[in-house]
């Protein structure tokens, strides 16, 4: 604002010592002036409120930016927290796993326990238990020992009575030697030859000559099959090749061949069974090895009662020592 303008606004009139040309200054009021002030005044004071809210627009954005870092941190921190529920979760189930393995250790420490306790009540019952049971089994073995007796006793009665029924003596052999020789036939002066059972002479197969002669010792041999099958029965002992009393007509059977038989093997059928009979000359073979099964059957119970050295060619011999041991087992016990 100039001099000219500052003087007109006063009131002044202008100076006329010079002339200066101006532009055309308006006229303004009181009115105006105060107006022009008022503006100003406002001016100045909106400046300021502008100000003020510069500042408290930045106040607010610093507020703002901080509720936000402090809301990231209360979100960090929830996290943080839940996490560690998270954790504080498993160490719980782990702390309750362990505290349910503790119980259970313990209900089974108890149990062991228990055990244990039982197993010492048991163990000071045992000597009481074992002193019993031996009384029990020295009574039990002084009964075994009498039944033993008694069956001893009973079996000797029923070996006499057998020697009582089916009487064993020696033959004459030289009265058959001479008959034989007479007809021309060679006569072996064996065991079979001169021993006897109910009178029936058991001839070796060899020396049969004649039809009485094989049924004689068919009769023979079958009452020797049936005094056999009474020992087995009075033994409980069954036999190593079974024998079947049939009188004159008596076998005596090969298990194991039986349980080879099938359809095919037909041929073993003969072999599964030997007759103790010969009913023509090709039926000596298995005459013989019937013979000699039947003394393997009397060397079984000989070799129950203790003898050992058997000469199986003594058939009715050995037939009478083995009912001899049997009798005599009554004396020993």
């Amino acid at each position: 604002m100039t001099t000219l303008d500052a003087r007109h606004r006063l009131g002044e009139a202008p100076s006329t010592s010079t002339t200066i040309i101006e532009e055309p200054v308006p006229a303004y009021s009181m009115t105006m002036l105060l107006q022009l002030c008022t503006l100003e005044a406002a001016l100045v004071e909106s400046r300021e409120t502008t100000r003020q809210v510069r500042i408290s627009t930045e106040e607010s954005l610093r507020r703002a930016r901080r509720v936000q870092r402090l809301r990231q941190q209360v979100s960090a921190t929830a996290g943080r927290v839940a996490e560690l529920r998270q954790r504080l979760g498993q160490h719980t189930r782990r702390v309750e796993a362990a505290s349910d393995a503790v119980e259970t250790l313990t209900e089974r420490k108890a149990a062991v326990q228990e055990r244990v306790r039982e197993a010492e009540r048991e163990l000071q019952r045992i000597p009481d238990q074992i002193s019993s049971a031996v009384v029990k089994l020295r009574q039990d073995r002084i009964i075994l020992e009498d039944l033993r007796a008694m069956l001893a006793r009973q079996r000797a009665v029923v070996a006499q009575q057998l020697l009582f029924i089916f009487p064993i003596d020696i033959g004459d052999i030289s009265k058959a030697e001479e008959e034989y020789d007479e007809q021309g036939a060679v006569v072996r002066g064996d065991a079979y030859g001169g021993w006897s059972i109910c009178g029936l002479s058991v001839i070796g197969p060899d020396s049969v000559r004649r039809w009485q002669d094989s049924e004689e010792t068919a009769a023979a041999l079958g009452l020797v099959t049936r005094v056999v099958d009474a020992v087995s029965r009075l033994m409980c002992t069954p036999l190593r090749f079974p024998v079947v009393p049939r009188g004159s007509r008596s076998t005596i059977c090969n298990p194991m061949a039986k349980a080879t038989l099938t359809t095919q093997s037909a041929a073993l059928t003969a072999a599964a069974e030997w007759p103790l009979y010969m009913l023509r000359a090709n039926d000596r073979p298995r005459l013989h090895m019937a013979v000699r099964l039947l003394s393997v059957c009397i060397e079984q119970f000989l070799c129950q009662h203790g003898v050992v050295d058997v000469d199986r060619h003594q058939l009715l011999p050995n037939l009478v020592q083995l009912l001899l041991a049997i009798e005599g087992c009554s004396f020993a016990l």
